[in-house]
Formats: structure tokens, sequence, C-alpha cells
């Protein structure tokens, strides 16, 4: 009620200011122009480095505040209908901002230049009060190169062929210690052959060449790739957003349990590989859950090839049942682990504490989560 209250107060007193002559002083003098990019300023997207814009600061005629947006339109445009707006820095509210590589990639496509092309850009700035506001006069033009970007972006990603051990889906990218992935990036966990051959196919039959400098290819017919090293257990990320590619060879994953109870109690096993991005620990006897305290934390390590560690686990506390949201698998390298004894775990419901199991980590979309998740099976 008083939140009511004081809304409809503030409409009297605005209708009131307005009766009386008072009308709300939305009139902005834009700034001394714009500064950064210099006009045509040329800038290679496909190597993903941000560009940096600047403009002078505008001034409310109450002194008030004003937010900012940049605008982009094409060559002689007039930015009545623009293709493209970025906010200022901080929610608008800075003269300034960094636009990354796939935002105005992105921009330079809806203005009609192509998939890793050259065009040319125009663009400036709108200051306003939340409504009305003022365009600066004049523009400045950037030239891009755009991000070799698939368009439309795949849906779902098949790898099949006499190197990888079966056929089957990548898994939508989770992102990495916190951060999701951008739309278009796909991995796949799995068992993959060098020097043999596999195919990529996406959801509208274009296919994909995995280059040696990091780079994809697409193709419209069936092409082979191949990468070096052994039969290894890779993985392997594929980002079409940018065209670009990486692989890791996977050493081991252990399932990793901790408890206190007045000294530190923690039990290390290696799982098995179970082939499609599933790992597997059978009749695991489940001995540090059972403890006075009541600690029964868990996860998943991963070590690859380099020694280097990637941690799978989550940050969402358990509820009463084991539900598939709580049971998603997370990946946090040392950057964002926290505590490598205590943090990222999970935990087992009280009833199920020293119970023996079977465990299975599915790092594949063949789950109910569509990605990166794994199952208890009690005895």
């Amino acid at each position: 009620m008083k939140k009511i209250f004081f809304i409809a107060l503030t409409l009297i007193l605005a209708a009131s200011c307005q009766r009386a002559g008072r009308q709300i002083n939305e009139n902005i003098v834009p700034g001394s122009g714009l500064y950064l990019p210099v006009n045509d300023a040329y800038y290679d997207l496909s190597t993903g480095k941000a560009v940096s814009f600047e403009w002078g600061p505008a001034m409310a005629e109450d002194n008030g505040y004003v937010s900012y947006e940049v605008l982009f339109d094409r060559p002689g445009g007039d930015f009545s209908s623009p293709v493209g707006r970025v906010a200022g820095q901080i929610n608008g509210s800075r003269n300034y901002v960094t636009v990354p590589a796939k935002t105005l990639s992105k921009i330079a496509r809806l203005s009609g230049i192509g998939i890793y092309a050259e065009g040319t850009l125009q663009w400036t700035v709108r200051a306003s009060k939340g409504v009305g506001g003022v365009v600066y006069p004049g523009a400045r033009k950037v030239m891009v190169r755009t991000m070799n970007s698939m368009d439309p972006l795949p849906v779902t990603v098949g790898v099949s062929g006499a190197a990888v051990e079966d056929s089957y889906n990548m898994a939508p990218s989770r992102g990495i210690d916190k951060s999701g992935a951008p739309e278009g990036v796909y991995e796949l966990f799995g068992r993959i052959a060098g020097g043999s051959t596999f195919q990529i196919k996406d959801n509208l039959d274009r296919y994909y060449v995995l280059n040696t400098d990091g780079t994809i290819r697409a193709a419209s017919t069936a092409t082979d790739t191949q990468i070096t090293g052994g039969n290894d257990i890779r993985w392997i990320q594929l980002d079409f957003s940018s065209m670009t590619w990486w692989v890791k060879s996977v050493a081991k994953v252990e399932y990793y349990a901790a408890a206190w109870t007045g000294t530190m109690i923690t039990d290390r096993r290696q799982m098995t590989y179970d082939g499609k991005g599933v790992w597997k620990l059978l009749d695991y006897p489940n001995t540090v859950s059972l403890n006075e305290a009541g600690d029964t934390r868990h996860r998943f390590d991963m070590t690859l090839a380099d020694q280097s560690v990637v941690y799978l686990g989550t940050e969402a506390p358990l509820g009463t049942d084991y539900t598939t949201d709580y049971m998603r698998v997370f990946l946090y390298t040392d950057e964002t682990i926290g505590s490598k004894d205590w943090d990222k775990t999970y935990n087992y419901l009280p009833a199920d504490a020293g119970r023996k199991l079977d465990i299975f980590l599915y790092m594949n979309a063949d789950n109910p989560s569509g990605s990166w998740w794994h199952e208890y099976n009690f005895k």
C-alpha cells in the first residue's frame, strides 16, 4: 500500500508541476565531438580484439543525469533506424565504451557486410535523459573486416568417421570459470585417433574442416579432417562465431571425496573411460561420506596432458532431491576453484551417506541436461 501511495503521489506532483508550467527539462547540449576511433580507422575483427569508442561529454540544462549510446548505421544513413546500438560503459553512464569484436562484427553483418569481408560503418552518439535525447552532429566512419562466423549459427553439430569411437553430437558449451560461452560454441570429450580422418557436419548439412592454424573452414560437401597425436581422449572446442578451434588431451579423470571430522579425510579414485564422453566408477564404497559431521563433499578432477587440472563441480546447494539442475557439472580452473580441498563440491542426501554406488560422469549431450552432467546408482 505504501508503494502504491508513493507512485500515486509522484504522478500527482508531476501533473501539478506541469499545470504550474514547470515542465521537466529534457534539454541536452551534446558534447564537443567524437574522439575515438579516428575517422576511417580500420579494424580486423577476426583477431578478436575489442574496439574502444570515446566522445565528448554532454551537458543537461538542469545539470541532471545523462546516458549515452553509440549508434551505428550504413554509410549515408541518418541514424533514424540504426543497424546497431551499444550503451556507454556502466549502464550508459560513461562517455566511452569498449565494444567486443563479436558484437561489432554482428552489427557489421546487420549492415550488409558479408562473412569475413571488409566494409564500412558510420557511427555517432545519442545522449538522453531516458526519453527524447539528442544525436551528436556529424558522424565518423570505421572500416572493419568481419569475423569468419557462420550465418546462421549451427543448432546441432555432429562428428563421425574412422577417427572417432562412434557418431555423436557435440554438446553446446557451458563455458568455464563462471563465464557462460557465447552462442555457437560446441565441445566434445571423446577418443579421437590421431592421423585418422573424421567429418564434422551441422544441422544444415554444412561440413567443416579444422585447419592446423586453429581456424575452421566451411565446406559444402563431406570433407575429412585429421589431427595429430595418438589414440587420445580429446577435449575439442569449436567456435562457429569466430570460426576457430582448439584441442587438448585428457590424461585422467578422478572422483575426489573429502570430509572434515576434526581431521581431514580424503579419497581419490581414478575413473574408467567408458566411451563417447562418459566416465564411470563402479562399486564405490563411499565410506568417506559416513561420518559424524555429516560431511559428504565430492567432486571430479580432470587432469590434462599438460598436467593442468580442470575441476568439475558446482556451487549449487543440495535440496531434498538430486534434481537435474543440481547434477549439472560446471568447469573451473585454479582461477576460480577457491579451496581445492573444499570448494565447488556436491553432497549426498543424508540417507545415502555411506551407501555403495556406481557413479557416472557424462561429458556429452546424451543425458537429461543436454550438456555436462553426472548421476548416482546406489546399491
